[in-house]
């Protein structure tokens, strides 16, 4: 998923997480941003009439403020008992570490390898071990148009991907896969 800020990105993200809980299964939620609220979902959760506290034991919480970091929960997510039976795994925002560590033009060939890397051992992790990823991303600010920060190198190796945009009394959603595209729409109320 990708979007300006504000666009519902992170709202998007933790419902996944707390529909993930929901059907019993747990999920890791990395956080580059610091934007991850366990009483936003604990609310999400009481809305629907579910049980909160059950429901977030099942969200394990990885707050990661390094590209190295975020990378190596990916690389240990096996190994630590506490993840390994995870199925599925957020990552909100997956360029911010990257884009702050190697930041500018002059930097653009090794932040690129770098993502190129980690998103190459997210997809490896998935397909090895069955699990499904939800990735959140920042766009650029292009002349004719917004685009995903990371272009092509993430793309490559993303099933399908999701654009939002803010609009008056809502959010517009554009999936698109393979170059084709549908169009969603979804009320406020569709991000609760």
């Amino acid at each position: 998923m990708f979007g300006r800020s504000n666009s519902g990105k992170t709202q998007l993200a933790m419902q996944t997480a707390l529909l993930s809980a929901k059907s019993g299964e747990s999920s890791l939620f990395i956080d580059t941003e610091g934007s991850f609220r366990p009483e936003r979902v604990a609310e999400m959760a009481k809305a629907r009439g579910w049980e909160a506290d059950c429901l977030l034991e099942r969200i394990v919480y990885v707050r990661s403020d390094s590209a190295s970091e975020q990378m190596e929960t990916i690389r240990r997510m096996t190994k630590r008992p506490a993840t390994a039976s995870c199925r599925l795994v957020v990552v909100d925002t997956l360029t911010r570490n990257f884009s702050v560590e190697l930041p500018g033009r002059s930097n653009l060939s090794s932040r690129q390898a770098a993502l190129d890397v980690h998103v190459s051992e997210m997809a490896r992790d998935a397909s090895l071990n069955g699990r499904a990823y939800l990735l959140t991303n920042r766009v650029t600010f292009g002349p004719t148009r917004d685009v995903g920060i990371g272009g092509r190198t993430v793309e490559q190796l993303v099933g399908a991907t999701l654009r939002l945009e803010r609009e008056p009394g809502g959010v517009r959603a554009t999936l698109a896969s393979s170059g084709e595209s549908s169009l969603m729409q979804m009320g406020t109320r569709g991000l609760d």
